[in-house]
This record gives C-alpha cells, sequence and structure tokens, in this order.
C-alpha cells in the first residue's frame, strides 16, 4: 500500500480525539461502576454488623427479662431505649 493510500485511510485529528474521549467515557463508567459496587457491599456488611449488634441486645434483653430484671434496669444494661425493652418484654411474655 502506498504511503498517500495509508493517509487517506487515516482517521483525521478530530476523529482521533473524539474516539480517544469515548474510549475514556467507557473506562470511566466501568470505574464508576466498579465503584460503586465495591461501596455497596461495604455499606451492605456494615449494615449487616449493625443489624446483628442490635439483635444481639435484644437477645440479651429478653434473657435479663426473663431473669427477673426490670424494664429499667435492662435498658440501662444494654443501652437500649425504654420503648424498645417494654416491646421486648411484651414479646417475651
Amino acid at each position: 500500500m502506498l504511503y498517500s493510500e495509508k493517509i487517506k485511510e487515516a482517521p483525521t485529528l478530530a476523529e482521533y480525539f473524539k474516539t480517544v474521549r469515548e474510549e475514556g467515557f467507557e473506562k470511566g463508567i466501568e470505574k464508576g461502576l466498579e465503584m460503586g459496587i465495591e461501596k455497596g457491599i461495604e455499606k451492605g456488611i456494615e449494615k449487616g454488623i449493625e443489624k446483628g449488634k442490635m439483635e444481639e441486645k435484644r437477645n440479651l434483653a429478653a434473657e435479663l427479662l426473663r431473669e427477673g430484671f426490670s424494664v429499667e434496669k435492662v435498658a440501662k444494661m444494654v443501652k437500649l431505649s425504654l420503648d424498645e425493652v417494654k416491646e421486648i418484654e411484651k414479646i417475651c411474655e
């Protein structure tokens, strides 16, 4: 192929920049999705841990109530609100 034929097939500078920009956008979107998924997983793990901690507090509160501790004492010991402990008390009855 002659050099003059290669030049005719070569993209213009504008076409080249357009292609580079589009590839950059695609890579940026991919990276953004990866980061979003990673952040979502982290938040999900954090929520799961918090949910587990609350469940453990509620189980401990229920056990203390069954052992005869007062609602006020359980709320203070387990660091739950009085209303939460009262709800647990209803379930334990």
